[in-house]
């Protein structure tokens, strides 16, 4: 199961969530010393989102994992995507709780009006789970330091 995170939700998990997001980061994600502070306050405003993805059980719920998308809009081409920004597993996460998520996803970005989910990673098996979902993977992300 997959559910977004209020602000309180957030503020409440945010030992938690940190963690994820630390283990996570994109590679576009510079050093800067107050990333996690700008990363927090952008969830706290909205600007980015925080998915909890977990197995429903009869006892306390426990995550599976975290993931932080954010829309982009890029404006030469009037175009709207949802980028899932980072995304950490504490543990496997199943077959199921990916088929579900992936759904969520689809129809919360299909609302936002976006054209597609974006996402990179260089961990073999989310490549090969987006794969097998239908998710395109042709692109190598290119970056240089400065």
């Amino acid at each position: 199961m997959i559910t977004k995170l209020l602000p309180d939700q957030i503020s409440k998990f945010w030992d938690v969530i940190k963690y994820a997001i630390e283990q996570s980061l994109p590679p576009i994600a510079s050093e800067h010393p107050d990333k996690m502070n700008r990363i927090l306050s952008s969830l706290l405003c909205s600007k980015t989102d925080c998915w909890a993805i977990y197995e429903r059980s009869d006892g306390p719920s426990k995550f599976e994992g975290i993931m932080l998308t954010r829309i982009l809009y890029d404006d030469s081409s009037n175009t709207r995507n949802l980028l899932i920004y980072c995304l950490y597993g504490y543990d496997l996460i199943s077959n199921k709780s990916w088929a579900e998520g992936i759904k969520s996803l689809f129809e919360y970005a299909k609302g936002m009006k976006c054209s597609q989910i974006i996402a990179y990673s260089e961990l073999p098996h989310i490549i090969n789970v987006a794969k097998k979902l239908g998710a395109e993977t042709k692109y190598t992300f290119i970056s240089f330091d400065i």
